[in-house]
């Protein structure tokens, strides 16, 4: 006892050191990911000032930020032709770095006495400037001929309990061979976000994807833009509506074709199913299209269809044609639509009689 006594403050020195070199080590995790954060926004605004750059580069501290790290500050610096001077300089060819440094206080007073104003920690990351200076170089005919063609799909991931919430995806954007590929995908959501305390850039993300959530409901103009190697830059604008509407119970509905089989003499007969050799069925076409509460893809519009025949389609109104094999001939075959989104369910049956 009187030897771990002894030992015991030995033991939890060594244990606030490796914590703190282990708070150390994520903070410097964190630098680098602020500068990539910050090179990708300067790529396309290479003369933006520092301030508003670590405002932007800072959001990825706050998801990461812990006790003991100083304000984080951010610089960028173009090479070979100086921010300042002009976009993109010459053209292809210029880069820019973002350094990004913050002061670490260190909670063991034995290693904090070495450093007795805080360590300085720093990260940086480069990237390719993105955009071309009005005089200052010629983009390949070919970039600037066929520029980028912008386009994104969205939704509204859970529109019951976040309906304030969009997903974007632009990896549906055309992107040319090198060197005219696309490498920035620029939004603006049209918008403040719920962050809190607010950002004065809070609207504008980087990136094919993006989660960005509104601070109230609305309609909003969202905005794409992309920009290749060369600086070919093309925009593309939606108009998204968020919170103003909610999910209604669907309706199911749906019409079959043919709607009978008649004979020569008008009258009508019963559907056929395949003979023995599989010829002879009646290719039904099913349209699911006119089912109530359907369309909004916010709501997340589910189709499962069941032929009756151990069959089934779904993820569309429309199914496939089908035609019944002949071990049907001479049943009832029950067809049932079920319809479903985020406010419930509800289904519809139709009988085919088949000969």
């Amino acid at each position: 006892m009187v030897e771990f006594v002894l030992i015991l403050p030995v033991f939890l020195l060594l244990l606030l050191i490796a914590v703190d070199f282990g708070r150390l080590f994520f903070t410097y995790i964190q630098l680098n990911n602020i500068a990539r954060e910050g090179a990708a926004y300067a790529a396309a605004n290479p003369t933006v000032d520092n301030a508003t750059l670590t405002t932007v580069a800072v959001r990825e501290s706050n998801v990461q930020a812990q006790q003991g790290e100083g304000a984080v500050s951010a610089t960028a610096t173009c090479a070979p032709v100086a921010c300042s001077n002009a976009l993109g300089g010459t053209g292809a060819g210029n880069t820019v770095t973002v350094a990004a440094s913050e002061t670490f206080t260190f909670f063991t007073p034995l290693i904090g006495s070495f450093w007795p104003g805080g360590l300085q920690v720093g990260a940086d990351a480069t990237a390719a400037v993105a955009v071309y200076a009005a005089g200052g170089g010629t983009p390949p005919a070919s970039c600037s001929t066929l520029p980028p063609v912008p386009t994104f799909t969205w939704q509204s991931p859970d529109k019951v309990n976040q309906p304030l919430l969009i997903s974007v995806d632009a990896s549906g954007a055309t992107s040319l061979p090198f060197p005219c590929q696309n490498i920035t995908y620029e939004w603006n959501f049209g918008g403040a976000s719920n962050a809190s305390p607010p950002d004065p850039l809070d609207p504008y993300r980087e990136g094919v994807t993006q989660d960005y959530t509104y601070g109230a409901s609305g309609t909003f103009n969202v905005t794409l833009t992309v920009t290749n190697s060369a600086g070919s830059t093309t925009s593309l604008v939606q108009v998204i509506t968020l919170g103003t509407t909610t999910c209604k119970t669907p309706t199911a509905d749906f019409t079959v074709s043919p709607a009978a089989i008649y004979d020569k003499k008008g009258n009508i007969t019963n559907w056929s199913a395949a003979n023995n050799g599989g010829q002879g069925a009646t290719p039904f076409t099913f349209d699911g299209t006119s089912s109530g509460f359907m369309s909004d893809p916010a709501c997340h519009p589910a189709w499962a269809w069941d032929f009756g025949d151990g069959t089934s389609a779904s993820g569309t109104p429309t199914p496939p044609v089908h035609s019944y094999a002949h071990a049907y001939s001479g049943k009832t075959v029950h067809v049932t639509l079920t319809v479903k989104n985020d406010a419930g369910t509800d289904s519809k049956t139709f009988d085919i009689p088949l000969s």
